[in-house]
């Protein structure tokens, strides 16, 4: 547990090893830490019920808990567009925070992962997961489909053997809990 002065007050780091005991040796040490404006800062797998015990503590010692701060790894990230200008081959794991657009064919044994759009001016063979973060209105273009595995969120989609008829473009959308395969 550690303790930081800020403008607003003071700021308490939260980890995961900490206990109620470290609370009150640091509130036995210095009594007025807790009792102006507390800001709280959460690591990773900090129990629920430890950070409601050290809000009690704070009410308790007269101060006022003034902020909450999430892990790191819960804040939003900037998403990101990643453009690939060649075609993906067997083996190869492309991933975005954003969407990703591959100017080429994506081969089988080929991995692509975005949390927002996947297009492919080409023809997708290689497995593809958009919304990898839970995007529910992701899709999936591309000039043909012809993918073993689509994933759209927690959606999963494999192939029936029988390759679509069409010849233009394919989007892959979730529809009612279902992706489907339309021509665009």
């Amino acid at each position: 547990m550690r303790t930081r002065g800020t403008r607003g007050g003071i700021l308490l780091s939260l980890d995961a090893e900490d206990t109620i005991e470290d609370l009150n040796a640091v509130h036995e040490e210095n009594p007025a830490v807790l009792a102006g404006q507390v800001s709280l800062e959460l690591a990773e797998r900090v129990p629920w019920r430890f950070v409601q015990a050290v809000a009690d503590k704070v009410t308790a010692a007269g101060g006022e808990l003034k902020d909450l701060k999430p892990p790191a790894s819960v804040m939003q990230v900037k998403a990101e567009t990643v453009i690939v200008n060649r075609t993906v081959r067997s083996g190869n794991h492309l991933e975005s925070t954003g969407s990703l657009i591959v100017m080429g064919d994506v081969n089988a044994g080929a991995e692509l992962v975005a949390n927002d759009d996947i297009i492919v001016i080409g023809n997708l063979r290689g497995v593809a997961h958009a919304g990898a973060s839970g995007n529910e209105n992701a899709v999936i273009w591309a000039q043909r489909i012809l993918s073993p595995q689509l994933r759209i969120a927690g959606a999963l989609a494999q192939a029936d053997g029988n390759a679509p008829d069409g010849s233009g473009a394919e989007i892959a959308m979730l529809q009612d809990g279902q992706i489907m395969l339309k021509p665009y």
